[in-house]
């Protein structure tokens, strides 16, 4: 059951109208420092939402992690896993993510304030309250990160708290545990970073499209950066939904710091796309969601959600009418052809490539993609049907090796963006479909990246376009996002190469 992969029928709805709706407006991202900072690897990859808890194992995932170009990570865990009943503690799952850390800076916990005993509402999973008594929160939080001193750099309270799938509690309440949380966690390890609870990052700033249900989780980190400025470290942005408002977005919300006095660093510590409903053919399932978003909400007396299977047989009906189904559709069924489920993988290694670029681009210190473990099991399942393809390695023989094509776009990635120490667009004026980014990299040579901007799914039908940028480099050679070499020329001080909606890497030797 994956439950973190569910998301309310109004933010999908606003995520897909993203895609169809106005451009986004050019954007400048001159007007504050990109460079990266924060120590450790930029690149990470999340495990999933359940570690080492009911039936998911605490795997050993760091080292194929790494082997990816990764070198930062979080679990989520739970009050209720950690610490079943009051003063007995269960480290199982937690010394088997520290276990694997080789230095501090590779990991973070989240913590989830669900508890079938501490809490407002009894939880073991979902949804989280607040404390009924935040002297035992302070005391469990305390002791856990006692348990991890010097081991883990970077604790988050909560995530996403303005959906009430994930905090079913006030801004005021959020902003009082959090105060508590921060408190807990200097005590047990002055080294330690707070990363206030993320936002899962669904809204436009003005001029851009303006999700409908955008105010209220505005207003509530409106609350946590003015009442909680004191009581975080790291601001978490999640981006989510069109890559290309991921620079207004964050510079919104660096903007919103700024007013208030203080500027702390940002990063991600979820992103992956595009989803299911970020196409316009799928909007028609949306009905889908209502029952799995209900009984998330509605926590039996076991203290877990129900299960709600009202949507199984429509989905089934989707595979028995799969051949008549819209290819937008088709590529997220686990039996598509596979024609669609190479495209697929294409769409998803570009999208994790310009995401990644923005976000640097954006000041973004570190991203974290969503998530490692693989999600296809049951067909039938809503969770399958939005999600089941984002994981970038499965389980073969029992051993986590089994690798997914996005597993080799992210190394691609990472290789080519390993020792990144800004990343800066290259306006255009003349051709404002191109993006054009120059990255700098510590102990390395110049490095561009471009594409053209075009339909995610329909994009790739177009020829690529020829296109040319001035530079001193006596030589270059590229390759795409998808591993295929890109013939490149140096000529009178120019680059020149073909350009479609594949990023390209573009090395460039002086």
């Amino acid at each position: 059951m994956n439950l973190k992969c569910i998301v309310l029928a109004g933010f999908v709805l606003t995520s897909a109208a993203v895609v169809v709706g106005a451009p986004i407006p050019a954007t400048s991202t001159e007007a504050y420092d990109s460079q990266v900072t924060l120590p450790g690897s930029p690149f990470g990859v999340a495990w999933g939402f359940l570690y080492g808890y009911l039936d998911a194992k605490a795997e050993v995932f760091m080292p194929q992690v790494r082997r990816m170009g990764g070198g930062f990570s979080k679990v989520y865990l739970f009050w209720n896993q950690i610490e079943p009943q009051k003063g007995q503690y269960d480290w199982t799952a937690v010394d088997a993510f520290v276990g694997q850390l080789k230095t501090p800076d590779e990991g973070l916990i989240a913590l989830f304030c669900s508890s079938r005993w501490a809490t407002r509402q009894s939880a073991a999973i979902l949804p989280p309250t607040p404390a009924t008594n935040l002297d035992d929160y302070y005391q469990f939080v305390t002791t856990l990160v006692k348990h991890c001193r010097g081991k883990v750099r970077y604790w988050q309270n909560d995530a996403e708290p303005n959906n009430p799938i994930y905090w079913s509690g006030t801004k005021e309440e959020f902003v009082r545990q959090l105060k508590v949380f921060y408190k807990a966690v200097k005590d047990a390890d002055p080294s330690a970073i707070v990363i206030v609870g993320g936002y899962d990052g669904l809204f436009g700033p003005p001029g851009f499209y303006q999700f409908p249900a955008q105010k209220a989780g505005l207003d509530f980190f409106d609350c946590v950066l003015k009442e909680g400025r004191d009581v975080f470290d790291v601001f978490d942005l999640r981006l989510y939904a069109d890559p290309y408002s991921i620079v207004p977005r964050v510079e919104y919300m660096r903007q919103k710091m700024r007013a208030l006095g203080y500027d702390k660093p940002i990063i991600c510590t979820e992103y992956d796309g595009p989803g299911f409903y970020e196409f316009p053919a799928n909007l028609k399932y949306v009905s889908l969601l209502s029952p799995w978003t209900q009984s998330v909400l509605q926590t039996g007396s076991n203290g877990f959600p129900s299960r709600d299977h009202s949507g199984s047989n429509q989905i089934a009906k989707l595979y028995t009418e799969i051949n008549s189904l819209a290819p937008e559709t088709q590529m997220f069924l686990l039996r598509c052809s596979p024609e669609l489920e190479a495209k697929h993988d294409r769409i998803q290694a570009r999208d994790l490539v310009m995401r990644n670029i923005f976000a640097f681009s954006a000041g973004v210190q570190k991203t974290l993609y969503w998530q490692l473990l693989d999600l296809r099991k049951n067909p039938n399942d809503l969770t399958t049907l939005m999600y089941g393809k984002i994981g970038l390695l499965g389980y073969e023989n029992g051993l986590l090796q089994k690798r997914f094509p996005t597993a080799d776009a992210y190394q691609r990635m990472t290789t080519a963006l390993g020792g990144v120490r800004s990343v800066k667009r290259v306006e255009i004026p003349s051709r404002p479909s191109i993006y054009l980014f120059a990255v700098e990299r510590r102990d390395r040579g110049p490095l561009y990246v471009v594409w053209e901007r075009r339909d995610a799914f329909t994009g790739e039908d177009l020829p690529p376009v020829p296109f040319d940028f001035a530079s001193a480099a006596a030589a270059a050679t590229a390759t795409d996002a998808l591993g295929k070499d890109v013939p490149v020329q140096v000529a009178n001080g120019k680059i020149h190469l073909a350009v479609s909606l594949t990023p390209i890497f573009i090395e460039l030797s002086r």
